[in-house]
C-alpha cells in the first residue's frame, strides 16, 4: 500500500471525509449563530452521509496500509484490530458516533448542542496529525496549532453551504452576509497565522515546495487557498454592499468558494499521506 496511487487515493478519501464532516458541523454552527433556513437539517444529514461513506473508504484503505494487506479478506481480518487497538481506529469511530449524536440534536433543533458536539469531533481530527505523533514541547505546540487551524477551517469552509442556502432564502441577505463576514474574518486570520507556524515546523524551507511530495501538495493547497481568499475578499467588499441587487451574483460566488474549499480539503487529505520535509530532515540528523 506504499504505492503512490494508493496513497493519493487514501488522501482523497480522507479529504472527502473532512469535507462531509465540516459541512455537518458547519450547518449546526450556522443554525446556532445565524438562524435555521428550511433545508438546513437535510444539508447536515447530507454532510454526515459523505463523512460516513468517505470515512469508511478511508478506514478500509488505512487498515490495508497498517496490515500490509493485499487482499480483501486480509483487510477484513485486520479491521477489528485497527478499530480497537489503534488511535486512528477508535478515534475515527468515536468521531463518527459524536457526529451522529450531533445530527440527532440538530434534528430536534438543538443547534447549539449540535454545534458543540460536532465541533468536538472536528477538533478530534488533530489527534491524527503530525503534532500528536511528535511528542515533546514542539509536538504539543504543533498540536495546539493544528487544533486552531482545523477549528477555524471548519468554522469557515463548513458553513459556506449553509450560507449559500441562507442567502437564497433570507429576507434580509445583506444583514446575513455582513454578520457572517465577521466570523469569516476571524477564521481567516486564525488559518493564516497557524498555516505560517505549520510551515515553520513541517516544511521549513521554500525549496521543499518543489522537491518533496509533501511540499508539492502543500503548494497546491496554498495556491487554491489564495484564490479562495481573493474570491472571499471580492464577495465581502464588492458584492455584499450591493445586496439585495447582487443576491444572484453573490450566490454564484459562494458556490465557487464551496468548490475551492472542497479542493483545498482534498489537497489537505493528500498532504497528510506524506512525511513533512522538516520532520524527515530532523530524523536524518538524529
Amino acid at each position: 500500500m506504499a504505492n503512490p496511487v494508493w496513497m493519493v487515493l487514501r488522501g482523497v478519501c480522507r479529504g472527502l471525509h473532512l469535507t462531509g464532516y465540516f459541512c455537518a458541523f458547519g450547518t449546526a454552527l450556522f443554525g446556532a449563530l445565524f438562524g435555521q433556513p428550511p433545508g438546513l437539517r437535510r444539508m447536515g444529514w447530507g454532510g454526515f452521509g459523505v463523512a460516513l461513506l468517505a470515512g469508511a473508504a478511508w478506514f478500509w484503505l488505512q487498515t490495508a496500509d497498517f496490515a500490509s494487506a493485499s487482499s480483501p479478506s486480509a483487510v477484513l481480518a485486520a479491521l477489528p484490530l485497527v478499530a480497537g487497538y489503534t488511535r486512528f481506529g477508535w478515534l475515527t469511530l468515536a468521531r463518527m458516533g459524536v457526529l451522529l449524536l450531533a445530527m440527532l440534536c440538530a434534528q430536534k433543533r438543538c443547534w447549539k448542542l449540535a454545534a458543540v458536539l460536532s465541533g468536538i469531533g472536528v477538533l478530534g481530527q488533530a489527534w491524527l496529525g503530525h503534532g500528536a505523533a511528535m511528542g515533546g514541547g514542539k509536538g504539543w505546540l504543533l498540536f495546539g496549532c493544528s487544533l486552531a487551524h482545523i477549528g477555524a477551517a471548519a468554522a469557515w469552509l463548513g458553513t459556506l453551504p449553509a450560507l449559500a442556502l441562507g442567502l437564497r432564502l433570507s429576507q434580509n441577505p445583506r444583514a446575513l452576509a455582513e454578520n457572517y463576514s465577521r466570523l469569516g474574518l476571524v477564521c481567516v486570520g486564525a488559518i493564516l497565522a497557524t498555516a505560517f507556524l505549520q510551515y515553520l515546523f513541517l516544511i521549513g524551507r521554500v525549496s521543499a515546495f518543489f522537491t518533496t511530495a509533501y511540499g508539492a501538495a502543500a503548494l497546491a493547497k496554498l495556491l487554491m487557498f489564495s484564490v479562495l481568499l481573493a474570491l472571499a475578499a471580492h464577495n465581502r467588499n464588492r458584492l455584499t454592499p450591493a445586496l439585495p441587487a447582487s443576491r444572484a451574483a453573490l450566490g454564484r460566488a459562494v458556490a465557487w468558494e464551496i468548490g475551492l474549499g472542497m479542493a483545498v480539503l482534498l489537497a489537505a487529505g493528500v498532504l497528510m499521506q506524506f512525511a513533512p520535509p522538516a520532520m524527515a530532515m530532523a530524523s536524518m540528523g538524529s
